[in-house]
């Protein structure tokens, strides 16, 4: 124990120390402005994730709806008028044996030799694209898994924005967006090994 200048003893006791709050915890500690800061990034990080769901949509079910699934065996390619894409012509031929037709404008997104073989999807107006009615669906959940992220990683400043002053992440909100965050995150690299694998 400390002494005085007296020599006598210092009996004066430090009183208790405020406990700290850390992280998104510390809400008492910001600012105002830090809060609606939090509450706006969380809120663009909500509308983002919901932009994702559509782009998912557009990516797989979109894509697929009343199209039919074949082979192009190549004829013949070249560059398009600005040189940048290759165009090639050849014939379709579905899966299920149904429908035969000519091609004139497909884009494999590489150089093609005569009588390479592409797995197309077409539609009703004669477009095709390259992949598989699996493999579009399986890029749709990919991106559903990236907006799962998202919204996992919005809950974390939704929250501290949101939150009573002094008071800790409720644990149920944490768990959720952990469980957002890495189960999207896993998700997508699950999709994106298989359609890997598939194509």
């Amino acid at each position: 124990m400390k002494t005085d200048a007296s020599g006598g003893r210092n009996l004066r006791k430090a009183g208790p120390r405020e406990p700290r709050l850390i992280g998104f915890a510390a809400t008492r500690q910001r600012s105002p402005g830090s809060r609606i800061g939090s509450g706006i990034l969380g809120l663009l990080t909500l509308l983002f994730s919901l932009i994702l769901v559509g782009v998912g949509y557009a990516e797989g079910p979109d894509k697929v709806s009343g199209g039919r699934q074949g082979t192009i065996t190549v004829e013949r390619c070249g560059r398009d008028v600005i040189g940048d894409d290759v165009e090639c012509s050849g014939t379709f031929r579905s899966d299920d044996g149904t429908l035969r037709s000519d091609v004139e404008d497909f884009e494999p997104g590489e150089d093609a030799d005569r009588g390479e073989e592409f797995q197309v999807v077409g539609d009703d107006t004669g477009y095709f694209r390259r992949g598989t009615t699996t493999s579009f669906y399986v890029e749709a959940v990919k991106v559903w898994f990236v907006a799962a992220t998202m919204f996992g990683v919005a809950l974390f400043p939704v929250s501290a924005a949101f939150r009573r002053a002094g008071r800790p992440m409720r644990r149920g909100t944490f768990v959720a967006g952990l469980s957002l965050l890495f189960g999207g995150l896993l998700g997508c690299g699950v999709c994106a090994l298989v359609n890997a694998v598939i194509s």
